[in-house]
């Protein structure tokens, strides 16, 4: 497992998996960012969502989104390929 942020573990207060959609790499970004958006609806400010995805390029649409939305990336972890774990802590 690696990190592109730290390696400390956050304990999530909520979890969102985005596995195969069947569709090919990159495609998942169009539904990923209004589901992170929903499932951040639900919490409250300073709360941590972990999303699980099995597409490598969401990194950057997530880093992105998150810069535009305000809310905080805290950590992307890299767990056996294609599966990206990410820690966001809504604003």
């Amino acid at each position: 497992m690696t990190s592109d942020f730290t390696q400390t573990e956050y304990t999530p207060q909520a979890q969102l998996e985005f596995y195969g959609t069947g569709d090919s790499t990159g495609s998942t970004c169009a539904l990923l960012t209004p589901a992170i958006k929903a499932k951040l609806r639900e919490m409250t400010s300073g709360q941590v969502l972990e999303v699980r995805v099995d597409d490598p390029t969401a990194r950057e649409d997530i880093l992105s989104w998150s810069r535009l939305s305000g809310n905080e990336v805290l950590a992307i972890l890299a767990d056996e390929p294609p599966y990206l774990r990410f820690y966001l802590r809504k604003k």
